[in-house]
């Protein structure tokens, strides 16, 4: 009969796993420790793009909005605007 436990097998490749994830892990932060400056530059690059996008944004959103607003006419009907002036909307009871 064929043996059907691998459990030393299986638990050498889980530590070996584990440990070729480790370095990985230690790889990646010994590389960006060594790369901080162009990593900041990056960083910072992106961050300058993003306050261009916002202000292009912006900007582009006051060009449209203020010509709106300065031609929206505002229609005032003459009258009273008291509270006690106002009507109910529906005087019978419903409930």
């Amino acid at each position: 009969m064929a043996e059907t436990t691998t459990e030393p097998n299986s638990r050498s490749r889980r530590a070996g796993g584990i440990i070729l994830l480790a370095c990985i892990v230690i790889g990646i932060i010994l590389f960006a420790l060594a790369n901080l400056g162009i990593i900041a530059a990056g960083l910072f690059i992106l961050l300058l793009v993003a306050l261009v996008v916002l202000a292009v944004i912006g900007i582009g959103i006051a060009v449209f909005a203020i010509p709106v607003y300065i031609m929206k006419d505002t229609k005032v009907e003459p009258g009273t605007y008291e509270l006690d002036d106002v009507a109910a909307v529906n005087d019978t009871k419903d409930h």
